[in-house]
């Protein structure tokens, strides 16, 4: 249990904390600045017939499908904090913006696990067009609000970046705080688990079905944290896709590991947990629906050897990819805050 505990910490100091943390801060910043109002005006003819919400809601999708877990739900509660998007705006956003992002999906599953990164790529789409499937579903179950968010994009000037920085630097390190504490907790119960002979036990009972002990294993494993499972699943001895499918549909879920992060991240949000739950639920069978349609057609375009770079994306090759997408999410900002001076 130390050592499981001791690799939860690790992972979370050598891999979340320097990658999460200034992308969070950088998030931040854009959102406190009027980035989002900014995107809204620019996205507002795609988001408003697409979902029914106002163009603001890009800011979290986009960004949320392009750092992954938890980042989509994290903007989203700043948006409803400051008071630019109504409740139940905030739950249809949550329902959708919430993803795995392309560096957990190309590098460590589709490179790492499968020995084959084309295959994130394809877990990257499914889980992108499961997510706009179900952002579609769930504009039937909240009422298309006639809120103008045109109104409220220059209400008031963006604060200086001295002013938000210290603000956002602390919610920053709380939040990446936070999961911490769940990767960690978490990598202690998943060794709990295998160490009694819990998950395999409880995989034995589904035995009647036509699936290895091994892809159950996978497959609960991954309901409580998706990286084990996914990790559990590649080497099961079942059909590929059967076991590319699972894979897929469990990290558009996230296992429970990140429900509780995303949970934790809502604490200030009022949202129906019920609700959440669901829409995750319709996005996993979505993306694992598009993966499974997907597989006949794209199977033979799958190269099996890995490029050396590609194997690296857990040590090496983390940090530089992260490194980038600070620095572009910095260019972004630098451009916005320009524009908004010449206004």
């Amino acid at each position: 249990m130390l050592a499981a505990s001791t690799k939860g910490v690790m992972l979370w100091f050598n891999q979340v904390l320097p990658s999460l943390f200034p992308f969070m801060v950088a998030c931040g910043l854009l959102l406190r600045m009027g980035a989002a109002e900014t995107v809204g005006e620019w996205l507002r003819p795609l988001m408003k017939p697409l979902f029914g919400l106002p163009g603001i809601a890009a800011f979290p999708f986009f960004l949320g499908i392009f750092s992954g877990y938890p980042m989509g739900a994290k903007i989203t509660a700043s948006l409803y904090s400051e008071k630019k998007i109504s409740l139940s705006q905030a739950e249809h956003i949550l329902s959708f913006c919430n993803n795995p992002g392309p560096l957990f999906l190309v590098g460590t599953v589709g490179a790492a696990f499968f020995q084959a990164p084309y295959w994130g790529y394809i877990f990257l789409l499914c889980c992108f067009f499961g997510a706009v499937a179900t952002g579609i579903l769930f504009r039937l179950f909240y009422p298309q609000n006639s809120w103008d968010d045109s109104l409220l994009y220059h209400k008031k000037s963006p604060p200086s970046i001295t002013q938000c920085l210290p603000q956002t630097i602390a919610d920053s390190m709380d939040t990446v705080t936070q999961i911490g504490g769940y990767i960690i907790l978490f990598a202690v119960y998943m060794e709990a688990f295998q160490q009694t002979g819990l998950l395999h036990l409880i995989a034995k009972a589904f035995s009647f079905l036509p699936f290895s002990v091994d892809f159950f294993s996978g497959v609960l494993g991954g309901l409580l944290e998706m990286t084990n499972g996914a990790f559990l699943l590649s080497y099961a001895p079942d059909p590929l896709i059967y076991r590319l499918t699972a894979t897929c549909m469990l990290v558009a879920l996230g296992g429970l590991s990140i429900l509780c992060q995303t949970m934790g991240i809502l604490r200030n949000v009022p949202i129906k947990k019920s609700r959440y739950l669901a829409a995750k639920i319709c996005n996993s069978i979505f993306s694992g629906l598009f993966f499974y349609i997907a597989f006949p057609f794209i199977e033979k375009y799958v190269q099996k050897t890995v490029p050396t770079f590609v194997m690296m994306a857990e040590t090496e090759f983390f940090i530089p990819v992260s490194y980038l997408k600070c620095s572009l999410l910095f260019l972004f900002f630098a451009f916005l805050y320009t524009l908004r001076q010449k206004q």
